[in-house]
């Protein structure tokens, strides 16, 4: 790039200075947080897979006084969690560039690293909560929510109603950013106060119907082309994913390996390595506890 005049043509030249702070990249919503958005009660260590046990459910019916127990064997089943997903990155910086620069190189490159993993992970987990074949699905698939938010309200409760039909206690609601325009406009809405962890106010933005309210910016890419999404075949182009209803303890996330770390490079090059691994499971429980909102383009 040339060097600048000033004043433009006629004047000096003015050196060159580059700053040293860096422009922030932009990334989404760290939305998938332990004890809000998902559960780690099953995080015990190190494992390949957890294997949980739910216990079977009998009917009990009412006797008259004074008759005997009627013993029972309920068999049980179990839920297995598999800790199937690594997340790798590992982001290079020469020596000599690090040397030219008058920003702190390494510190900027592992925070990326770390934001660009997180990423990853908080769309992988979408992914696989709404993936779950069973997973409850809003009857309305025709049509989204209304742009003006006349109906948002409405459809929320019918959605929850679905679940409290299934005995669920839902307590999160996750909704893309289309659908958060909409409960801007609905006055039942209950805009987020400010909170003291920066890392919930990343996402967090309020209460309806009972329910703590996210905002996620990938919730719809995070729905795979030609995936089977609430029992259709999704298709990225059309389909709408709205939002997701559920309950934050029947989602569970378990990790066994976070690596962060600056490598010096010892032989192959002059220079550093900014290196995040995190392996994961990711399991909804029970899919009785959860509910997605999707429009289906297709059926309309």
């Amino acid at each position: 790039m040339a060097n600048l005049l000033y004043p433009a043509s006629t004047g000096h030249y003015t050196d060159d200075k580059y700053v040293s702070l860096v422009e922030p990249n932009l990334f989404s919503g760290n939305v998938f947080v332990p004890g809000l958005t998902f559960t780690d009660k099953y995080q015990t260590g190190p494992a390949g897979q957890i294997f949980v046990h739910k216990p079977g459910i009998g009917t009990v019916t009412p006797t008259a006084p004074g008759a005997d127990f009627a013993d029972s064997i309920v068999q049980d089943s179990l839920i297995t969690i598999a800790l199937d997903k690594q997340f790798n990155r590992s982001r290079k910086m020469y020596k000599a560039t690090a040397e030219s620069v008058s920003y702190e190189s390494a510190a900027v490159e592992l925070e990326t690293a770390l934001l660009e993993v997180r990423e990853a992970w908080n769309k992988q987990a979408v992914a696989s909560l709404i993936g779950e074949t069973s997973i409850l699905k809003d009857t309305n698939i025709l049509t989204v929510c209304a742009t003006d938010g006349s109906d948002i309200y409405d459809t929320i409760v019918n959605s929850r109603k679905t679940l409290r039909d299934e005995k669920a206690h839902p307590n999160t609601l996750i909704v893309s950013p289309s659908t958060y325009s909409k409960l801007l406009k609905a006055p039942e809405f209950q805009r987020s106060v400010v909170t003291d962890d920066s890392v919930i106010r990343d996402a967090y933005v309020g209460r309806i119907a009972g329910l703590n309210v996210y905002e996620y910016e990938t919730l719809n890419a995070a729905a795979a082309n030609g995936a089977t999404i609430g029992g259709i075949t999704w298709v990225a182009a059309d389909d709408e994913l709205e939002y997701i209803i559920y309950d934050s303890d029947a989602f569970s996330i378990v990790t066994s390996v976070e690596v962060v770390r600056i490598v010096d490079e010892p032989s192959r090059f002059a220079g550093t390595l900014a290196q995040v691994q995190i392996v994961s499971g990711f399991k909804l429980t029970n899919p009785s506890r959860a509910l997605i909102k999707i429009h289906d383009a297709s059926a309309s």
